[in-house]
């Protein structure tokens, strides 16, 4: 344990000015707050107390050893025999999604036909003729074969256009008068990327996936940057209540650029907060901000990363790019992947690799979104070019999700120097895990799903991301109880791919240090070390000791960044 007295502290520092290690200081900055009778977890084991200067951790020790370091105006904390640890880090966001889809027009993941129904009808009953209504997230395998049609959506808001998410983010379920307002009918064809889910008779059903998806939004009513703002901060709001002190927003689009930066100058974001551009055939135009990205940047926003989508997600959809066919086929796209019935393709290799080289070479970090094994070893070997014309002094790149990775590409993220980002929010027994991915790839290529501890055993850098709102919380506690058990939350039920199964203390590392690293910023948090930021929150039990079945009900007590309180829990009750 790393422990400082005050007459030490006070010696350590005069000696660094006497050797022109700094400026002279008569005094040490003051301790202004101090942490007190409690569990403090850090790099070198648990403490019972901390304490603050400044925003800046000075030193972590014994009850005795810290209130005698405190001045008489310091701010006393007593912990109370509760837990300090660092805050969490969230690499994968979609905030002004998040937000928005918390303020537009709700129902349960999952829901059927019939609750979806009942919602969209309660909206349509509250919404003005010809106003937009919008919300999520349905689910494809909540749904009996034909059930899913445009005509449901008609008769719930006969008045309004009805644009749904599903639960990935990458289709939507509209109504007659999108498909009217889109110009989308029976002798529209698919635009490359993009897929119109049709009936027998060739006629939308008003499902459309990945880029005609995306595409729809131009013909919304565009958010006025107060409305963005709003949604925003619905969605960092939330994330502190949780403890995540860091994230990056995954998908930054022209739409809600203007509220995203405006937030962060006002100082409204607390949150270290990076946000990865939008290039490629869905960015609708979004691409023309990496340009301008340092004039958007403000804050604690830093927009120095770009998103590409290399494939969509192994659903019913089935739009994921995999090294082998899908083991149910007879989809719209099945011949529009890299080889029949692998998926959808959605950025060519002679357009991809020369785009990485070049962020790569101007030190911008580049993001994939890559689901299906293939489209895995697509991003990893634009990386290898990248490497092999710039070298490898640039970014850490990152390939997200991975829910599928071929075992010969597990080594190369610690050999290319890039970073793996999966996604335990998704994974514990869910509709999406249990039901659409296992009925579209196949019990056998379930075996390799999500293959966490091999990454984080080939020694690559491994974070995790929610991908909220395609998962309905944020909640990281519910990830970090299922990286360790991979069962259902409460330990209970039979695991799924238990092999991946990881200890507490690597869950600990992934959610703060690995975090912090990925966003360049470990040698100011991720841990609780004298000269770091006071990036910490107080929990109501300690995730490293609680019976595991009991971690996902963690609760979060306070949460603090540089040394602010930015969040506290009501005093009874939840949040």
């Amino acid at each position: 344990m790393i422990r400082f007295e005050a007459p030490k502290l006070r010696a350590v520092l005069l000696a660094g000015a006497l050797l022109g290690c700094g400026p002279a200081l008569a005094q040490p900055a003051p301790i202004d707050l101090v942490f007190l009778h409690g569990t403090v977890i850090t790099p070198s084991g648990a403490a019972q107390a901390l304490a603050v200067s400044g925003g800046t951790i000075v030193a972590s020790g014994t009850d005795a050893e810290i209130a005698a370091m405190a001045g008489p105006s310091a701010r006393t904390v007593d912990l109370a025999g509760r837990t300090v640890m660092p805050g969490l880090y969230d690499m994968h966001v979609h905030t002004y999604f998040a937000g928005r889809d918390k303020l537009s027009c709700r129902f349960a993941q999952g829901a059927d036909a019939k609750a979806i129904a009942l919602a969209v009808k309660a909206c349509a009953a509250k919404a003005k003729p010809g106003e937009w209504i919008t919300g999520g997230s349905w689910v494809g395998a909540a749904f009996k074969p034909g059930e899913q049609n445009k005509r449901l959506l008609d008769a719930a808001a006969p008045n309004n256009p009805v644009m749904l998410n599903d639960e990935s983010l990458h289709s939507v379920w509209v109504n007659s008068e999108v498909l009217r307002i889109a110009g989308i009918s029976r002798t529209t064809k698919d635009t490359p990327g993009g897929v119109i889910d049709r009936d027998a008779r060739g006629e939308p059903t008003g499902v459309l996936r990945e880029v005609t998806a995306r595409d729809i939004e131009r013909f919304m009513p565009k958010a006025t940057t107060e409305q963005q703002v709003q949604a925003i901060k619905v969605a960092t709001d939330e994330m502190l209540s949780y403890g995540i002190v860091g994230f990056t927003d995954a998908a930054v689009r022209r739409e809600m650029i203007e509220g995203l930066s405006a937030y962060a100058r006002s100082g409204g974001l607390k949150q270290y907060a990076r946000g990865c551009i939008v290039w490629g055939p869905n960015s609708g135009d979004s691409e023309g901000l990496i340009p301008q990205r340092q004039a958007w940047s403000a804050g604690r926003l830093q927009l120095d990363c770009v998103k590409m989508f290399l494939d969509g997600v192994p659903l019913e959809g089935r739009t994921a790019v995999m090294l082998s066919p899908y083991a149910h086929r007879g989809g719209p796209h099945d011949d529009q992947g890299p080889g029949e019935g692998r998926g959808l393709k959605l950025i060519p290799e002679n357009t991809l690799f020369p785009a990485v080289a070049a962020f790569d070479r101007q030190g911008i970090q580049v993001k994939f979104h890559a689901a299906g094994d293939g489209a895995v070893r697509e991003a990893v070997e634009a990386i290898a070019a990248a490497r092999m014309a710039n070298g490898d002094a640039g970014p850490h790149h990152e390939i997200g999700h991975n829910t599928f990775i071929d075992t010969a590409d597990v080594p190369r993220g610690h050999e290319l120097h890039f970073t793996w980002e999966l996604s335990p929010y998704i994974w514990w027994p869910t509709p999406i895990t249990s039901v659409d991915i296992a009925k579209a790839v196949g019990a056998e290529r379930m075996k390799r799903l999500w293959p966490m501890r091999d990454v984080l055993e080939s020694g690559a850098n491994v974070v995790t991301g929610s991908d909220w709102p395609v998962v309905p919380s944020v909640n990281p506690w519910l990830a970090f109880e299922t990286l360790v058990t991979w069962q259902v939350p409460g330990a209970t039920g039979d695991p799924i791919n238990e092999g991946q199964r990881i200890t507490r203390e690597q869950a600990l590392a992934v959610f703060t240090r690995n975090g912090a690293a990925e966003m360049g910023r470990l040698d100011k948090g991720g841990t609780l070390e004298p000269g770091k930021l006071a990036d910490l929150i107080v929990l109501d039990r300690n995730p490293l000791t609680v019976p595991v079945g009991q971690i996902h009900d963690t609760r979060v007590l306070a949460t603090w960044i540089a040394g602010e309180q930015v969040y506290a829990a009501p005093a009874e009750g939840g949040r």
